[in-house]
This record gives C-alpha cells, structure tokens and sequence, in this order.
C-alpha cells in the first residue's frame, strides 16, 4: 500500500467500509521498550509480532487497488491503525504517519468507521484485526498499549464478542468480521472486559448477513516472521476469485456463504498437508455477494484413475465445453504423490485450468473414457474408472 492516508468516498450510496488494525509492536510485553521484569512469568509467552503490521497492510492494499473484480456495492472508506515492534523498519518506507492502535486510537477510529457503516443500510462494514488475543468468557483483543497499568492490563484490550453482538443491532445489513489472532486461554481471570459497543438487551437485530472468520477456541494463529499470515493469505484468495462460484447470469461471484465454506480449505493450502490440525471457524447467518469477478477464476483439477496401477498407462487430457473458446489440456504424465492412508503408492494429475465445464478423457491401452465435469475453486477432484 503506497501510503496509510484513510481512503474516504461519498457515503450517498452503498459502500463497504473497513476498519484493519494490525499491531505488531507492543511497547509493554517482553522485546519492548516499556515491558516491566516483574511481569514476566504471566505474560512470557506473547512477545514482538512481525506479522501482524505486514497482514493488516496487505488487506488494506487489496481493498484500495482491488483485484479482477469489483464489489458488488464500491468500496466507501479503509481506515488503517498499524503498529510495529522495535528493530521493524516496514513503516519506514511510508511517507504519512503510522496510527498507533493503541486502545484509545481504536475507540476514536472504530466510533467513526460506525458512523459510516450506518449512514446507509446496504452499507458492508468490514473490521479486521491481527494481533494478540486470549480466549475468556469472550475472545479479548490486545491493543498495542496492553500492560501499560500492570494491576489492571486487560484496560488496553477489548471484547470481539460483544463488540460484535452489539453491531448487530445498529446495521449495516452486511457485516463481516476477520480476527486474526490466537485464542489461548487466559492465564488468569480478568473480569468485565469492555467492547468497543455496547449492547441493548431490549433491541432487536437489524444485521441480515454476518460472516465471522477467526481460529477456533484455545487455538493458536499461524504466521511466520516478516511474512503475511496464512489466514490473511487464505482470505485475499478468496476474495480473488478462489472462494467465487457461477452467479445466475454466467459470471462469477463471491459470496458470504463461498467464503464460509472455502477458507478452511485455503488455509489447509497455505499451511501445507500438515500444518492445520483444526479449521477455521467460520460463522454467521445469511448469504450475500460481495465480490463480482471479471471473468472465470483459475482452479485445480485432480485427477485419478482407477484401478491406481493402470496410472501408468493412462493419458488424460480436459477438453473445454464452458468457456468454449480455450484449448484443449493435455495432462501429460501422473505424479507420484505419495503413499495414501493405506500405504498404498498414489499417482495422479493435477492441472491448472480456468474453471468451468469440461470434458475430461482418459485413455488406456485401447479404452478411452470421457465424463463431463465442472471444475470450480479452488479444487475439483474426479476419479476415472479405465480398466473394467
């Protein structure tokens, strides 16, 4: 993102709005300038992160420069608080003045990212958040000035859960939420947390699409140093076509739902075979589009044939029926993948296509089998039956 000037558009129309906060450096736990001796032993554990600025500044930049799409109401307003820990020069190359999200810094900019969200019904209000978090009663959120009162530390954090609950009931229609941070659980009981916005227990909802993603329960994040996270990576895919389905009109979409289903898959991508133990947990009620793609997304096509040893002898290739107008794949040689549960060795194809509807034969000796299939994001898988 070539600068973190707040970006503002007309609020007289629909428009997503965003609010993404990304803290990195925390001045009062362990590496950082403020942190005090004494506090070592409960918060040892949650020291300098390097991840979370670089997360939090490429999901801005996705939102400003966007992809091969449009959203489906215009982007309105990306509100941008980012913090980095000592020795981290990445705001350095940034000509306006990093917003530290402190806790007060996150009330002002989160007091003015809802003024936005409810000046239009069919607004999308979009809160991301990348940092340290603990799991209690609710999952409590750190603002870079976590610790400063070491008898009271939980003053600089705040509750996703009732800050959310209580969104619900002051619009807009469309709400999405992405928190990017661990859920350990607390190391000691802190009492009331606050959240950002405060529920009325005698108001109804008026949110009609909510989509919540963030790890589950006592689980950890995954990131690695200097790196953007691997759900902030599985969430622009997403958005770039890897969580779009065909919309009623032949084009492509992205939807809430799409989203929901597709991005424990796309983390499982990022993390490799065995970095992902549990899924992410997505949640929330009603199903939306968000993103219209300009054209079909690309998507992977496995392909095996049965019976596996016959592998070897097989030609497979794609033959497009939707789009009509692209060539016909060649899938060249099975891979070895590796052995399968029972040990047994697997040999298959995996190819990049556009998605769409294809033709997929498979010849064998003196047999060739053709199916039609429908190849979507991110994975489609078929199995052909070559030897009788």
């Amino acid at each position: 993102m070539a600068e973190r000037e707040p970006y503002y558009l007309s609020a007289v129309t629909p428009a997503v709005h965003a609010l993404v906060i990304g803290v990195g450096g925390y001045p009062y736990l362990p590496g950082g300038p403020r942190f005090r001796v004494g506090d070592g032993a409960l918060w040892e554990g949650m020291t300098q992160l390097t991840s979370p600025p670089r997360s939090a500044l490429a999901v801005a930049d996705w939102l400003v420069r966007g992809g091969q799409g449009k959203w489906t109401v215009g982007l309105g307003s990306v509100d941008v608080l980012v913090s980095c820990p000592p020795g981290d020069d990445l705001l350095k190359s940034f000509t306006t003045a990093s917003v530290e999200p402190t806790i007060e810094n996150i009330r002002e900019a989160f007091q003015r990212w809802t003024e936005r969200c409810r000046q239009h019904p069919d607004n999308v209000a979009l809160l991301y958040f990348c940092g340290h978090g603990l799991q209690g009663d609710g999952q409590y959120l750190l603002a870079s000035d976590f610790n400063r009162y070491g008898t009271a530390p939980f003053s600089q954090a705040f509750d996703f859960d009732e800050t959310r609950l209580a969104l619900q009931q002051s619009g807009p229609g469309t709400q999405l939420y992405v928190v990017d941070a661990c859920r350990d659980s607390c190391l000691e009981r802190p009492g009331g947390v606050p959240g950002l916005a405060v529920r009325d227990i005698f108001k109804s909802n008026v949110c009609k699409n909510e989509l919540t993603l963030r790890l589950p329960a006592f689980d950890q994040a995954h990131g690695t140093r200097h790196e953007v996270s691997a759900l902030t990576r599985a969430l622009i895919r997403c958005l770039e076509g890897q969580a779009a389905t065909p919309d009623e009109h032949g084009g492509w979409e992205v939807r809430t739902d799409s989203i929901r289903r597709g991005i424990s898959h796309l983390l499982a991508e990022e993390l490799g075979e065995n970095g992902l133990t549990r899924t992410v947990e997505a949640t929330g009620f009603g199903d939306v589009p968000l993103y219209h793609l300009e054209g079909p997304p690309p998507a992977r096509l496995t392909v095996r044939c049965l019976p596996p040893e016959a592998a070897g002898r097989t030609k497979v290739a794609c033959i497009p029926q939707h789009p009509p107008d692209l060539p016909t794949v060649d899938c060249g040689a099975a891979q070895e993948r590796g052995p399968d549960q029972q040990g047994r060795s697997v040999q298959e194809w995996r190819v990049e296509l556009t998605s769409g509807f294809y033709t997929v034969s498979a010849h064998c000796d003196s047999t060739t089998m053709a199916r039609p299939h429908g190849v979507f994001p991110p994975h489609s898988r078929l199995s052909m039956q070559v030897v009788q």
